[in-house]
Parts: C-alpha cells; structure tokens; sequence
C-alpha cells in the first residue's frame, strides 16, 4: 500500500485507489501521516479537527473516524494502526510514504553538494520535487499545529526548488532557469533569493541591462510592500554586475545568491606567470559545468562569519548590559555583542551599518569594521527618541529636553547626513556638529515612520501622558511641515503597504484631556478619510507598537497585551494573541518570524499561525528595542528598566 500527501491525500493499493470516506476521516489519516510511525495523541487529532471549539463529542466522534480509516485501509488485510493509551500510531514503511521518499532524495541531493557534485546534486533534487502533486495535504484544512506541519513540507518543496536552480546555475543551465525563475519570482516576490538567482542568469545570459531591471523591480517591491531597502547581500549583486565583476562567473558569484558576497576581482598573476592566452573574462562561461555547487561557498562563509562573530574560546557572545545585540533568530542565542553608550533604546537598520541612539548620543555600528561611532546630538536637542534612515542614507531623529513640569516641552526632529568633514557616507564625524544639516523644531517629538516621501512624526511622547493629538508630517524634499489632526493622542505609527497606520488611546483627564476610544487608524494613501481598525472604550487600552511585514500589520495593545494580526488590504482583524506582560511591550516583523520583546525576554512567534515558538530570556539587561531584516535578528538591551 503507498500513501501519497505531497499533493491531495491519496492511498493506492496494487495501483488502484482506496477510497477515503469523509472530510473528517481524511483529516484524520491525514495528521497520522505527517506523523509516519510515530505516536498521536487523540488530543491532538481533536485540535486539528476542529481548533479551539471540538463539539461534546469529539472523542467519541474521532474513534468513529479512526473505525472507518481502519476499515478502509484494511483492503490489504492486515491493520496498520495501532492504538496506544489516548492515542494512535499509523505504521507505514518509509519507501510507502511519499514524503519519507522526498526527504531521503533532498538529503542525499545535498550530500552530493558536499562533495562538490552538482550534475547528482541536481538529479536527485529534480526526483525529489517529481513526488509532489501540488500542496501539501491540498484540499485539508488542518486547524492547529498541522498547518504549522504542512506549511514546513510546503517550505521544504520551495527551497528544494531554490537548491536546484543552484545546481542548474553553477553547470551553466542559466538560459533554462530563466524561465522557472520568472514564475517563481511571481509567486514569491518577497523571497530575496529567488530574485538573485533571476539577477544572475540574466546577467550570465549577456542580458545585464535585465538584471538590473530585475533589481530594482525587487527593490520597488520591498519598499513598496515592507518598507525596507533589500538585503545587503542582494544590493551587492547589484554592483557587483554594475562593475562586471569576474567573481560572478566563478562558484562565489553563484555563492552570491545565497547571501554571500562575491569575492573582489583576482589580483594580478604572480611574476613568471604567461597571461597572453587568457581568456576574457566573459569568455569562462564556456567553462561553467566546472562551477562548484553555491551552497558549498555558502557554508564556507557562514562557518567563516560564524568563527569572526564568537569569541575565541569558539563560544557564543554574552549580553551585557548597554549594548547592541544579534540574536541567531531560530536559536535565540546571540552571534553578536556589540557596547554603544548609556540607555540604547532605538534600532534602525541599513545594509552597511546598525544605528540605535543613546542617552545624548547617536551611535552607529559600522558592518564592516566592527567599529562604533558615536556624536553628541546638538545641545538643544536633548535626549534621543526614535530613529529612522531614508533610502539615501540620511538618519531621522527625534529628541526631546525637559522642562520643569511637563516632560518634553522643547523638541526636535534632526537630519544626520554626511559632512564636509567625513571620509566616508554616513560615518559620523565625532566632535563635530557638521553632520547635523537640519534641525526642525517641533511642539512636540516622539516615535517615527517613513513612508511617501514624509517623515511621520507623533508630535508627543509615546507613553500615558497626554500632550497633543497630532502627527507632524515632513517632506523629506522641501523640509515643510504639516500637521495631521487626530480624535485622540498617537501612540504608534508605521508606513507600509500604501497606507499610514497610527495608534491612539484617550487617558484620565489630565491637562484638559478626558477617557475616550483607543484605536488603530489607518489612512491610506489619496483617501483623506481614518478609518477606524480596533477600538476600544477605556484609558490606556491602544496600540504601543507597529510592525509592517510578512503581509499583514502587527499591533502590540498596552493595558491587555494582545498581539492583533491585520489585513492590510481589508482592514480585517485576522488573529488575536494573548501574551504576557513579560512578552508584549514591542513588535517587529523579520527572519522569519514575528517578534515580541518584554521586560526580560524576546518571543519568537509563527506569522501563519500567529502562534508563539519560543520565549528567550535576556540574560542581562533589558532589552528595550527590536528590529529584524529578512535574515537578522537585533536588540538594543538597557542596563536599566526601559
């Protein structure tokens, strides 16, 4: 009997199908066999069944199910489900199962990239994606930790796909790939590599002015949907085909594609060697089947980024307090601790560098050198607030000084550029004011967003105190400053797909001020109307943070801490979750997941199933900012309570 899940449920016996019975009963077969061999507890059948409302008699109800499985599988004669205590076990040989077979061929496919084999690297790849007849378990809707299981089949299939035109590229299959690519980058217009997998065929098939279509299509869309500037590595590519750089044509150009940077054109041959038969070098695609696989010169820089990041005992960093710290983001464990000044609170992140603003400083950490520079803000600034980088490179800040009774009085949003004194973009020039090129006075300044050409400005601390119910718009072109009105005080924002987002909540009546609705509001862009997300009658009730990415808008509330999931497009509420008031203070959206961060920890969360993964507990410190790229995990840990 063979048993088929990469695609809709199939069981054929003697190549004749076994007919399956009911919805209900399918699903259950269908949670036995992402669970091959292995014991599932009847608890579990019910959660995937029905979710969080199983009728009275889901047990019941599910030995009956588990009854007419049997009797259909039982064709053969024997039974192949066991039962356990609370639970079942479906007994299946591993060459009966589909899946089993594809995961065997993907791991001896990547055992022949080991070995530097791409021609049986890519066969075995090509026989393991042959197994699948569309999604996994296609047509069932599991309802909890399944889907989490059939997402990760589903996930398995793409990057086996990515892998493969790995193997097509390094064997100098560019032109073939091409068009796999094209459609891939169409269903996936968010994954990175595919697009630089699409960048280097084009390039390699003579077509380079494509290849940079190709990019800025890729960049067009990162900004447009998520808000950020693509990876570091993917702009890489982009000049390393700017420059017709001869690595390209070499394994580390293929390497590229999967975040490694090419390595810098070869230095000029030693004295005695004769060059004169050389070939040009666009002339080395004659001999690309000699191409090493990517993944090869991919795990090679890793292990070497690996051994420069820990410390020299081979360990992993420790957090300490006032310091910038990467988390690996499926570890939870830190790769990086970086010390900057007193109080580090906010994080931006750029492909060349990660700046975070502390106590009266401005800090920025250089990628590349490992170096911190850091400058005073201008003295009537005050301390930092928020902290954002436009795409070319100017960092926003917004600041604030207190006066003698109400905190905040006097503040600012500053322009950090480049100065006539510095040597290299975006470096701060310490003990100089040079870099500060603009300083915009506001009646009020707290947290920040860009979006449209504006800076969006909550012209008010983020916080209970109820000061203003405005948002302050800057045009980054003409530095004029408008005002946005609200019903209520803002308490976040963030830009993303076409539309502001802002956080409001109404307070106790202080300064004039009296309880009334918290919100979410977004406005999208040409519509001048606010239309009103979530709301709720009560103080202290509203938004705290916003995170745009993974196509939704994540809402962190303050006095309930849910995490709320929005549809972009329908302003539909899609999910809710509960979290602790350890777990919920700050939420970003990158590597992977959605991340939350508390009083002592971060909490990685499942953004398809909006369900949490893991707790990790700060070991010093607190971390008081997050910030995420499609692959990198950040935190800005205080020695003090945020």
């Amino acid at each position: 009997m063979e048993f088929r899940i990469l695609g809709p449920l199939e069981v054929v016996e003697d190549g004749s199908p076994v007919a399956l019975g009911t919805l209900k009963e399918r699903l259950v077969l269908g949670v036995l066999l992402l669970h091959p061999n292995e014991f599932v507890a009847r608890e579990r059948l019910i959660d995937d069944l029905w979710g969080e409302a199983p009728p009275p008699t889901a047990h019941k109800a599910v030995n009956v199910y588990l009854s007419k499985v049997r009797k259909a599988l039982g064709v053969a004669g024997a039974d192949p489900i066991t039962t356990a205590s609370g639970g079942y076990r479906l007994n299946v040989d591993a060459e009966a199962l589909d899946a089993s077979r594809m995961q065997v061929l993907v791991a001896t496919a990547r055992e022949c990239v080991a070995k530097g084999e791409p021609e049986a690297a890519a066969e075995r790849f090509q026989e393991a994606l042959s197994l699948w007849r569309g999604p996994t378990l296609a047509g069932l809707q599991l309802e909890s930790r399944g889907r989490d299981e059939v997402a990760a089949l589903d996930e398995l299939r793409l990057t086996a796909v990515m892998d493969r035109i790995d193997c097509d590229l390094a064997l100098g299959r560019h032109d073939l790939a091409l068009g796999e690519l094209g459609v891939l980058v169409r269903e996936h217009p968010l994954r990175e590599r595919l697009r630089a997998q699409q960048m280097l065929a084009l390039y390699r098939a003579d077509r380079q002015a494509e290849a940079l279509e190709a990019y800025a299509e890729a960049r067009q869309t990162l900004v447009d949907d998520l808000g950020i500037e693509p990876s570091e590595a993917l702009q890489r590519l982009q000049q390393a085909i700017l420059r017709h750089d001869p690595s390209l044509e070499t394994p580390a150009g293929t390497a590229a594609v999967n975040g490694s940077a090419p390595e810098p054109a070869t230095a000029p041959p030693a004295l005695g060697v004769d060059v004169s038969d050389r070939a040009p070098k666009r002339g080395l695609r004659s001999r690309r089947w000699q191409l090493a696989l990517a993944g090869v010169a991919l795990l090679a820089a890793s292990a070497a980024a690996a051994a420069i990041l820990s410390n020299s005992a081979g360990a992993a960093p420790r957090i300490v307090p006032n310091s910038l710290v990467q988390l690996d983001p499926h570890t939870g464990k830190p790769i990086l601790v970086k010390p900057v000044g007193p109080e580090p609170e906010p994080i931006a992140i750029t492909p060349t560098a990660i700046w975070t603003a502390d106590d009266n400083e401005l800090s920025r950490y250089d990628l590349h050198t490992g170096v911190v520079d850091s400058s005073p803000m201008p003295s009537q600034s005050g301390q930092p607030d928020d902290i954002v980088i436009d795409t070319t490179g100017n960092a926003w800040i917004t600041s604030a000084s207190e006066g003698p009774d109400v905190p905040s009085v006097n503040a600012y949003v500053t322009r950090v550029t480049r100065g006539p004194g510095v040597t290299s973009p975006g470096v701060l020039d310490p003990g100089s004011a040079r870099d500060y090129t603009m300083t915009l006075p506001l009646k009020m300044a707290g947290l920040e967003a860009l979006g449209a050409d504006r800076l969006w400005v909550i012209t008010g601390p983020h916080g209970p105190l109820p000061l203003d119910n405005s948002v302050a718009v800057v045009n980054l072109h003409t530095l004029l400053t408008t005002s946005l009105k609200l019903d209520e005080r803002a308490t976040a924002v963030a830009y993303g797909y076409h539309t502001l987002w802002v956080g409001t909540y109404g307070g106790p009546n202080f300064g004039g001020y009296r309880p009334d609705d918290s919100r979410l509001e977004a406005i999208r862009a040409g519509q001048p109307t606010i239309e009103k997300i979530l709301e709720r009658h009560g103080a202290f009730w509203g938004p705290v943070s916003i995170a745009i990415g993974d196509g939704a808008v994540w809402v962190v509330t303050y006095s309930s801490r849910q995490l709320f999931k929005i549809d972009p497009i329908t302003l539909k509420i899609e999910r809710r979750l509960n979290l602790s008031a350890e777990q919920g203070s700050s939420v970003a959206v990158g590597a992977g997941a959605v991340w939350a961060i508390g009083a002592d920890s971060i909490t990685k969360i499942a953004p398809r199933t909006d369900t949490i993964i893991h707790t990790y507990r700060i070991a010093a410190g607190f971390p008081c900012a997050v910030a995420a790229t499609s692959a990198t995990l950040w935190l800005a840990v205080d020695g003090r309570s945020c």
